[in-house]
């Protein structure tokens, strides 16, 4: 079995991981601070040598983006992934800070039709007929990018996280529930809207 990760070590190797994804560049120590909330970066260097020490990354000396992530060689844990399960996300903080994870997860990899980045509790029945429910885990691939069509993770009027399908054509943006008695969002061009990810899978009964 693998060496048990904190609660801050697992949501440091997800942001990594996040952003290997997502850009193909390691992100730099004062990157990872900025997104965990840590503005000492003796702190962060800290924690990414204890994850190091752990066997699941290397740090490549005189390098500014030097951060590579091993693979893990526990049968078991080749088939599972380590994910934080976020809570509330508001405005202007790091989805991954340490105020924001409820705890770690490890799940099954094959539940997942792309790379999770982290997993978020649905709360409402919005989307019943695309078979997410109230109280279902839904695993969310980190990305500001999508396409008409796609259900994404989003966030509206600063503070306010939902999962909806995405209705993009032209200057028009909605977002659009799947089930009676909802209706769509309209997003007004003066709020603080973001697309946080897409859809990638769920859990249920976690």
């Amino acid at each position: 079995m693998s060496i048990q990760l904190t609660s801050r070590q697992s949501n440091i190797l997800a942001f990594i991981r996040a952003r290997l994804d997502q850009t193909g560049d390691a992100p730099t120590l004062e990157e990872i601070g900025n997104a965990m909330g840590l503005p000492n970066v003796s702190a962060v260097l800290k924690h990414v040598r204890s994850l190091e020490a752990k066997g699941r990354l290397v740090i490549e000396p005189n390098r500014t983006r030097g951060i590579r992530l091993v693979q893990e060689n526990d049968p078991f844990a080749a088939d599972t992934m380590e994910l934080p399960l976020i809570g509330r996300i508001a405005a202007g903080e790091p989805i991954f800070s340490e105020s924001r994870v409820e705890r770690s997860m490890r799940v099954s990899s094959d539940l997942f039709r792309l790379r999770p980045d982290y997993l978020v509790r649905v709360v409402g029945d919005s989307m019943r007929d695309e078979g997410i429910l109230d109280g279902d885990l839904v695993a969310v691939h980190a990305t500001p990018v999508a396409r008409h069509g796609q259900i994404v993770a989003a966030r509206v009027e600063g503070e306010r996280f939902t999962i909806k399908r995405l209705y993009w054509r032209g200057d028009v943006i909605r977002l659009l529930p799947n089930s009676p008695g909802y209706e769509p969002i309209d997003p007004d061009p003066t709020e603080d809207f973001a697309i946080e990810g897409l859809f990638a899978g769920l859990v249920r009964g976690a």
